[in-house]
This record gives C-alpha cells, sequence and structure tokens, in this order.
C-alpha cells in the first residue's frame, strides 16, 4: 500500500506518519500510518469503502478523549472526523459526528431546546459520545438521541434509539465491527428558556472546572463507574476500605459506585508511573506531565485495578472506560 494510491482514491489530503499524540486529549500515542481528516460525511463513506477495497485496517477517530493510542502508534488508516454541522429542525438537533457536545448544546440552548445543557462539559465529539453512550451531571446520550446515521458494513442506513442498544457507556457500536456513525438527529424539549438554559450550562461548567483536573492532559475518568450485583458486596466495600458507619456510599442513579470515590478512599490519590499520575482533585483522573507514555498509563491502570481488587477481596473489579487503540 502506497501513499500515492490512498491520494488517489481517497483525496490529496491524505498523509503518512502523522503524529497522533496533538490530536488527544492525553496527548500521547505514537503516529497513524496513514491519516485523513473527513470534512464530510461523504469524506468519511469514502475513505472507508477504500479501506474495505483494499483491504487495509482504519480506525474512525473523533475529539480524541477517553482513548490511549499506543506508543507504536496506529497502522491502516486513520480517518478523523471533522464534519461539523449542526442545525435546528423543530424540536430537533441535527448534528454532524464531528461536532463537539459543547457547540451542540450551545445551538440547542439557542434555539429554546432543553435537556442538552448537561453536555456542555463533555469533551469529544457527537460521535464518540454516541458510541460510549457519554454522560455527565445526570445527563447520557440515549436520553435524547432518536436516529443516528451510519456507514454499516458499506450501506448507509439509519439505526433507531433501540437499535443503538445503549447500555452504561456502551452501545452497539462497541460491539458490532463495520458501523461509522456519519450523523445524528437528537429530539429534544422544546419552550426551554434560553437565558435559564445558558445559565445552567455556565454552572455545569464551572463546577466541572471545580472537581476535574481540566488544566492537564487526561483522556477523562479512566474506569467505568463499579456495579454491585448485591447489598452484601456494598457491605464488603465499607468493611475493606474501613469506612465510619455515618459515612454514606455514594450511588449513582444508574446504581454504580463512582470509581473515583472508590480510589480516594482506597487512598491511592496521587500513586504515580513515570509521568502519569493519578490527580489529586478527582480519583479517576489519570495526569500526563507532559511526558507520559502509553505503558505508563497501562502500568498504572494495573497496579490501581490489582490494588482495589485485592483491597475488597476480589469484589469490586475495574474495567477501562478509556479506549485502547493500536495495541
Amino acid at each position: 500500500m502506497t501513499i500515492e494510491e490512498l491520494r488517489q482514491r481517497i483525496g490529496p489530503d491524505v498523509q503518512a506518519g502523522t503524529p497522533l499524540a496533538p490530536l488527544t486529549t492525553f496527548r500521547i500515542g505514537g503516529p497513524a500510518e496513514f491519516f485523513f481528516e473527513a470534512k464530510t460525511a461523504d469524506d468519511a463513506v469514502r475513505a472507508v469503502r477504500v479501506c474495505a477495497e483494499l483491504q487495509l485496517a482504519y480506525y474512525v477517530l473523533g475529539g480524541g478523549s477517553n482513548l490511549l493510542v499506543s506508543d507504536e502508534g496506529v497502522k491502516g488508516l486513520v480517518i478523523r472526523m471533522a464534519n461539523r454541522g449542526v442545525s435546528v429542525d423543530g424540536d430537533k438537533l441535527l448534528v454532524d459526528a464531528g461536532a463537539t457536545p459543547g457547540l451542540a448544546a450551545m445551538k440547542a440552548a439557542e434555539a429554546g431546546l432543553g435537556g442538552l445543557e448537561w453536555a456542555s462539559a463533555l469533551p469529544g465529539t457527537i460521535g464518540g459520545a454516541i458510541r460510549g453512550n457519554a454522560g455527565c451531571f445526570g445527563g447520557e446520550m440515549k436520553d435524547c438521541v432518536e436516529t443516528v446515521r451510519v456507514l454499516a458494513d458499506g450501506r448507509d442506513a439509519d439505526m433507531t434509539n433501540a437499535d443503538c442498544q445503549f447500555g452504561y457507556r456502551d452501545s452497539a457500536f462497541k460491539h458490532r465491527t463495520g458501523l461509522v456513525i456519519l450523523s445524528a438527529v437528537l429530539r429534544l424539549k422544546p419552550g426551554a428558556d434560553k437565558a435559564a438554559s445558558q445559565a445552567l450550562m455556565q454552572k455545569i461548567v464551572l463546577e466541572k472546572k471545580d472537581k476535574q483536573p481540566v488544566e492537564y492532559f487526561t483522556a477523562g475518568c479512566m474506569f467505568t463507574n463499579w456495579k454491585p450485583n448485591s447489598p452484601d458486596e456494598i457491605n464488603i466495600l465499607r468493611g475493606s476500605l474501613d469506612l465510619n458507619k455515618e459515612e454514606v456510599i455514594p450511588v449513582t442513579a444508574q446504581g454504580t459506585v463512582p470509581a473515583g470515590w472508590i480510589i480516594d478512599r482506597a487512598q491511592l490519590k496521587e500513586m504515580k508511573m513515570g509521568h502519569i499520575s493519578i490527580s489529586p482533585k478527582h480519583g479517576n483522573f489519570f495526569i500526563n506531565d507532559g511526558r507520559g507514555t502509553a505503558s505508563e498509563v497501562i502500568a498504572l491502570a494495573a497496579a490501581v485495578k490489582m490494588k482495589v481488587r485485592d483491597m475488597t477481596h476480589g469484589v469490586v473489579q475495574f474495567l477501562e472506560e478509556v479506549e485502547y487503540v493500536g495495541f
């Protein structure tokens, strides 16, 4: 496979050896073998179809959050979604996969559409948020997605909310190969007060700055929250962390215990591997000081998982929320 052949079939902007670290919020990772920025859905469709014809591996990149790229980089073609259109149609928001959640939330508020204010705090892109059923501050993508336009095994198709099979930080897109998110229709709540929505968005952004290490290079939450299977497991957690009887174990609306809270109570904050450390502000955020490597992230994640597992007698076993790419 040559760069000239890809440029001829996909477009002249295909590059070779493009550094990926600057395109991720973690600022970690090696180069892409080949790289193409899809400014429209048609660009992405063409690139994916060419990869299929040439039997060339590809990876679709969004905003680079919740992502850890291998130090060795990524083989094949990395397609970065840069289609960023957002428009209003009645009580619906039409959003391209490469649009940021913050822009979508702002456009919705300006149009008097409520229900997306929480997304003003989300990093990345709408496509990535749908894929991971991203959520924060009481909202999740599954609550507003009506349909998703996808490229499914080379064919253009629409998926309903039910088709997406949303779960906690999960969806069909994580389990079915050959699905590429191109755009989505979000159904929101008409008649929202514009000023109230904007005030809520500002409050959420400020709260995020207060609770999360937004001033550092991070990938977002490292682990998914832990979901207990029974009250007995909650009691084991309490005993393992030597909590006071008066201390309430926080439980989210999804029935999970925040991973950051567990890491904090396990006294693992500020644990460090090389140039990667756990944030003193939020236990579920790993911080890169600017010189960190993917291998250091993996080593620190493994150490945290082992310590928490051993401390809780195997009851709490963390799973990464951050996606590993190129490994």
